[in-house]
């Protein structure tokens, strides 16, 4: 089977019109997808890949794409599958195209789409969803499709194929019996910072009644503001259910090391991404000033290199890796290694356009094969999840395990037709 073709579209959902999203700095969110096809010479057969964006700047990720087709365009499929760990260092660290990364920024997340797309097909053809294709490939041929560029201080290939194979030994001899699995996960849906108080009562009272136990509201235009918040909704799901708040980058240092004097009367689970998303050692500072408190961070860091540093350097508990900030599975595996290496728990990020779809996946593969941290929890936010063919499913407050062959983000045809953003009947 061949690849005779890569298409992206630039597709745009306008749920800035609903408040869907709003955080601290981001107030204006337009859920949007850099939708890859992977097209083959067998109609049966197409890879499906995204990243996720807020609108503006989508386009950059399409055009960046188009640099990237002529690494798969012509190749047989099982050829590409035994080269993937050599063309994923040729697009991520192009002669040429390195200069505007390099592994970070616009290129960095058309590389996630890109790639995102190429292990969809690839498991498509093993008729296996993603996850079970991990979990069933040898572990040396694993590794050799994944990246350990400038990590390799910290995790070696061969520490890496000893803690895959140490879980290996823990898997039922029958995998299939892994298809009942729930894993347990937290909402953002009822927090978002534009909402009003009743509406976000409504939404907390809500998902209360279907079972949520963890909460995440989101914090950061005002510490008055933020204080009532939190107070509603911790009246609300009681003493006993968790609760973590968001800030999204918009602190400085010195400010978070006051304001979270302010909200440790909430019982706060974790305080994700204070300030800066690069800062490491910002990071070192509050954890050092409150060293009772819990800070996760991940879902702006651009590449292993600095999740590396952050792990290393104790700057995080919660890892939270994001499936298309950082380059997908090439890169995003090592990353759960290094937390497995340093027992650091792993709380993915999710809820944009395909990000529950995909983190799904990752949530087993981190458990089945990876880490040896019992905390198991992940993000879920149901938006626009009415435009999925397969959307992730939620029971009791966990992700139900998906067993459709691929990694989940097909978006429904008729969703595409009325939001492409270039083509769509929506934005025409």
């Amino acid at each position: 089977m061949k690849v005779t073709n890569v298409k992206t579209q630039d597709i745009r959902f306008p749920t800035s019109k609903d408040n869907l999203g709003t955080d601290a700095v981001h107030v204006d969110c337009d859920y949007s997808a850099t939708y890859v096809t992977i097209e083959t010479d067998n109609d049966n057969f197409t890879g499906i890949g995204s990243t996720f964006t807020i609108g503006k700047g989508n386009d950059l990720c399409c055009k960046s794409i188009e640099y990237f087709k002529e690494f798969i365009i012509g190749k047989e499929v099982d050829e590409i599958e035994k080269e993937l760990g050599l063309i994923w260092e040729k697009v991520t660290n192009h002669s040429q195209l390195r200069w505007v990364g390099p592994q970070k920024g616009v290129t960095h997340l058309a590389a996630a789409a890109f790639f995102n797309a190429i292990w969809d097909l690839i498991s498509k053809i093993y008729k296996k969803p993603l996850w079970r294709y991990i979990i069933d490939i040898e572990t040396e041929q694993l590794l050799d499709m994944l990246s350990f560029s400038y990590i390799d201080d910290v995790i070696t290939k061969k520490e890496a194929a000893e803690i895959i194979d140490k879980k290996k030994q823990n898997l039922p001899s029958n995998i299939d019996e892994l298809n009942s699995t729930i894993f347990p996960a937290y909402t953002t849906a009822a927090g978002w910072l534009g909402y009003s108080d009743d509406k976000m009562k409504d939404l907390v009272k809500e998902n209360l009644q279907k079972g949520w136990t963890h909460f995440k509201m989101k914090v950061g235009q005002d510490i008055e503001r933020d204080i009532h918040r939190c107070k509603l909704v911790r009246e609300l799901i009681g003493k006993d259910n968790k609760l973590m708040v968001d800030s999204n980058q918009v602190w400085s240092v010195n400010e978070t090391i006051e304001y979270i004097n302010q909200l440790k009367q909430f019982d706060i689970m974790f305080y994700e991404e204070p300030t800066n998303p690069d800062d490491i050692l910002g990071f070192r500072k509050i954890k050092d000033a409150h060293p009772d408190i819990k800070l996760a961070t991940g879902e702006m860091i651009q590449n292993k290199v600095i999740f590396k540093q952050f792990i290393e350097n104790k700057s995080l508990d919660y890892c939270q890796i994001d499936s298309c900030r950082i380059a997908s599975i090439n890169e995003i595996l090592p990353v759960l290694l290094i937390a497995s290496k340093f027992n650091t728990p792993v709380i993915p990020h999710a809820g944009g356009i395909g990000l529950c779809e995909y983190v799904q996946h990752l949530n087993l593969i981190n458990k089945f094969i990876i880490t040896n941290n019992d905390l198991f929890l992940s993000e879920y936010a149901e938006s626009c999840s009415e435009h999925f063919d397969n959307p992730a499913i939620i029971k009791n407050g966990g992700y139900v395990t998906p067993t459709n062959p691929g990694y989940s983000v097909k978006i429904k045809d008729s969703s595409l037709a009325e939001f492409d953003y270039n083509n769509g009947t929506y934005w025409n």
